[in-house]
């Protein structure tokens, strides 16, 4: 009989689905943030983000949690070009973006990113001015979130 409750128990823990690659659809405002989880980050601001693949861009909130500097892509950050549609910085269960981002620092209050790296050029994976952006972010300790802001390519 115990053989059998644990089975059951393993059945039905393998059949819940909802990861951190559940991305929200962008339908918040321009220039608004939304905090699908009130627990999860809160991103109240993002600078100016350029049609070009180098350049500072600064994501200013709360509840980000804190990692050390990486290129590459992790599982609580993600750059979504929504007009061009391409990915970067995510990976999880459900995507591995081949656009990487060059995150320089990364506190509870400020996410610093200096760059999209890896794939960035390839296949039309380019930001366009006037392109629609989502940034999704997900507290590096809890995997709570996503905090997300929406904007523009300048």
């Amino acid at each position: 009989m115990r053989y059998a409750s644990i089975l059951i128990s393993v059945l039905v823990i393998s059949g819940c689905s909802q990861g951190l690659g559940s991305i929200p659809s962008p339908s918040t405002p321009l220039g608004t943030s939304s905090q699908p989880n009130a627990s999860g980050p809160k991103i109240t601001k993002i600078s100016k983000i350029e049609a070009k693949q180098y350049q500072k861009i600064v994501i200013s909130g709360s509840g980000f949690g804190t990692m050390a500097p990486y290129n590459g892509d992790s599982a609580y950050l993600q750059i979504l070009d929504t007009t061009g549609g391409w990915s970067a910085g995510l990976d999880n269960s459900s995507q591995d973006d081949t656009v990487t981002l060059d995150v320089t620092s990364w506190s509870n209050k400020k996410i610093v990113i200096t760059g999209f790296t890896g794939g960035y050029g390839e296949s039309g994976w380019v930001l366009n001015k006037g392109d629609n952006l989502t940034v999704n972010v997900w507290n590096a300790q809890n995997g709570n979130g996503p905090g997300t802001i929406n904007t523009k390519v300048k």
